[in-house]
């Protein structure tokens, strides 16, 4: 009778076990090089820095650790969450000043798509990242180019209620809204729209995203046509962004990024050249990166960036990174 009453209690504890999940994962990713950044150029005065060798974290990817599991909560439904916290490997401080900076969200899941509540990447983000050249890492130029021009959009938001469609033979699409919670006697609440459609099937990604930043100063709007399509040999990325930024006068940013990516074996090669506009402003860099896997989960890398901005044809900016690196993920 003990014997079966273990067995049963045995069996009942796996049956628990199945139905749920709790996964540790992360990312540990470092750096060693070189970055010259020059700013303060005039129509009189070429702009000036300093060449820093530095030891970095996160230059393919930002180093994370985090837990993310689901409950089988029967007929096709789950409860699932992630918890997703960033940190600087070479100080050991956080990366964006919270216990959980990069995700904390709980949601639920099943044949009519999915639902999650907290702090999440925004659905403009989601297209924007799976469309970056030269692995969306600290060497892609979009990130300097399309800043400089005005682009620098939120990619996480607090608060946010977000939605995303079930698959429909490689559509889908997904909005987010977050709520600023920073109503006053005098001011209204500050909020993020976000949304994006894509089609995704093969070798094919196609969509466009829409994101909307209501703020004090006025309303940030950001759309982006993107996509990108895998030859096996090579893969194509490329995307258009239209912005505005909010406030009195503030001229319209149009943006452009176009790259490329080729497994050799072991390695991967990847480039893109972005650009930017905005009234008399005009941004443009380069980017060059390479991926050698030491294994499933480690990988060595190289990579340069450089970038400059000119006002009114006078460059008054200048950024130049050359970095080696590994990134573990465990």
């Amino acid at each position: 009778m003990k014997k079966t009453l273990i067995a049963l209690a045995a069996m009942a504890s796996m049956s628990a076990f199945a139905q749920s999940s709790v996964t540790l994962y992360g990312v540990a990713d470092i750096w060693f090089g070189s970055l010259k950044a020059e700013t303060g150029g005039t129509a009189t005065v070429a702009p000036t820095g300093v060449r820093q060798t530095l030891l970095n974290s996160g230059g393919l990817n930002g180093s994370r650790w985090g837990l993310k599991g689901s409950e089988d909560l029967g007929g096709g439904l789950k409860a699932n969450f992630q918890f997703e916290s960033g940190f600087n490997l070479d100080t050991g401080t956080s990366a964006q000043g919270a216990l959980f900076g990069r995700q904390a969200f709980v949601g639920l899941s099943g044949g009519f798509g999915e639902v999650r509540f907290g702090r999440q990447y925004t659905a403009y983000d989601e297209l924007r990242g799976a469309t970056n050249s030269t692995f969306d890492s600290a060497f892609t130029p979009t990130g300097n180019v399309w800043t400089a021009t005005g682009g620098d959009y939120a990619g996480r938001a607090n608060n946010q209620l977000y939605y995303a469609t079930p698959d429909f033979g490689g559509f889908s699409g997904a909005i987010g809204y977050a709520l600023g919670e920073d109503k006053t006697a005098t001011t209204n609440a500050s909020s993020t729209l976000s949304l994006h459609a894509k089609y995704a099937n093969g070798p094919i990604l196609v969509g466009i995203a829409h994101q909307s930043e209501k703020l004090p100063a006025g309303t940030n709007k950001y759309t982006l046509l993107a996509g990108s399509y895998d030859f096996g040999v090579v893969k194509l990325t490329g995307g258009y962004n239209d912005g505005k930024a909010g406030g009195v006068n503030q001229p319209k940013q149009k943006e452009f990024q176009l790259g490329l990516s080729a497994p050799i074996g072991a390695a991967t090669i990847s480039a893109g050249y972005a650009q930017g506009k905005a009234g008399n402003t005009k941004s443009s860099g380069f980017g060059l990166a390479a991926t050698y896997d030491l294994s499933k989960r480690t990988a060595a890398y190289a990579g340069l960036e450089t970038d400059k901005t000119k006002d009114t044809g006078v460059t008054t900016t200048k950024n130049t990174l050359y970095a080696v690196g590994v990134r573990h993920r465990f």
